[in-house]
């Protein structure tokens, strides 16, 4: 007979997130405003070892499932989640809970799938396109015909603004560590794709544009990237700083600031999701929502591609986080658990 409860991923201590264990979890009851999802496919993202090392800025309480972008279908709802039906097609951003077979999740933050959209694409949608779209939205201002200067372009979150980028009508530069991942910036709508080296950052750039720079920064690495970055925008050019994955957080030269004009711009996409200091989810879900349905559209009426994906067994977690932790993957690593 079989056992109660689900499978899931679980962290008991802090620690490496090697030292994670697949065990049966009993279900807990829905509290109001929530949904129970029968997960399909789950993002695999950098954050996972931050999360289970206790790192994080956001600490849940031990033991804990984690993984944060699912898609799947809607099994139960709750009393306040009435805009969502059992058998509805979803993906949705959470807290944590997304290596497992079942997840609960604020209907706040869950949105449905449009036919066109495959599960397996869709769990790459809720939080890495949803903050490279908003981040290119809402803080850049990103308008048709400007050039759009993206880091580390062949990762998850890089990926996903080369795509919405050149959605948006800009220009996309795109940087990258190795020929491989450079040919699939261009395969997916990058005009040109650099080298990674900081030291030429510059002079490559301003030889694409004419010796005029770029007009948006998108940067997810930081570092050395970072800094090369400065020296390559046009004046009154804004620059993302969405996260620091080449290890170190960059000092600004203010003073290049003011002399270009350029508008450094912070964007923690978190902030809409309940991930702040303080839960504002449902003062930002009415926007959130909009945005989401916008870029679903766009991949559902085929204007954009969907999301480039890599996929591996729920049993192969190992080699799934693994593949991201050591930055392999092109494109967004997705574990499929159950399911279409």
């Amino acid at each position: 007979m079989r056992e109660p409860g689900y499978q899931a991923l679980v962290c008991t201590h802090w620690g490496d997130w090697r030292d994670l264990s697949m065990r049966r979890v009993e279900r807990v009851a829905l509290r109001p405003g929530q949904v129970r999802i029968r997960v399909c496919h789950a993002g695999v993202g950098y954050a996972v070892r931050l999360f289970v090392s206790g790192k994080y800025q956001r600490k849940p309480p031990l033991p804990f499932t984690p993984g944060t972008e699912v898609s799947g279908v809607v099994i139960e709802v709750a009393e306040g989640a009435g805009h969502l039906r059992v058998g509805q097609r979803v993906m949705a951003a959470l807290d944590w809970g997304a290596f497992a077979e079942e997840a609960v999740a604020s209907a706040t933050t869950v949105y449905p799938v449009p036919d066109g959209i495959a599960l397996g694409s869709a769990a790459a949608l809720p939080i890495t396109y949803a903050t490279a779209w908003a981040a290119l939205e809402w803080r850049a201002g990103l308008r048709p015909g400007e050039t759009l200067l993206v880091h580390g372009a062949s990762g998850s979150l890089g990926m996903a603004a080369v795509q919405i980028g050149r959605h948006m009508g800009a220009s996309v530069i795109a940087t990258a560590s190795t020929p491989e991942k450079r040919q699939a910036a261009l395969a997916h709508g990058a005009s040109h794709a650099l080298g990674s080296d900081a030291d030429r950052l510059a002079a490559d750039v301003k030889a694409l544009t004419g010796r005029q720079g770029v007009d948006v920064v998108f940067d997810p690495v930081g570092g050395d990237l970072f800094d090369a970055s400065l020296r390559c925008v046009r004046p009154q050019a804004r620059v993302l700083a969405i996260g620091f994955a080449a290890g170190r957080i960059p000092t600004v030269p203010v003073n290049l600031l003011l002399v270009k004009n350029i508008a450094l711009i912070g964007f923690n996409y978190g902030l809409y999701i309940g991930w702040g200091l303080t839960d504002e989810r449902e003062q930002h879900a009415m926007a959130v929502q909009g945005m989401v349905a916008k870029c679903t559209g766009a991949i559902a009426a085929r204007a954009m591609p969907p999301p480039l994906t890599r996929h591996f067994a729920f049993t192969d977690w190992e080699e799934a986080i693994g593949t991201t932790m050591s930055r392999r993957s092109v494109g967004k690593v997705i574990i499929d658990i159950g399911g279409t």
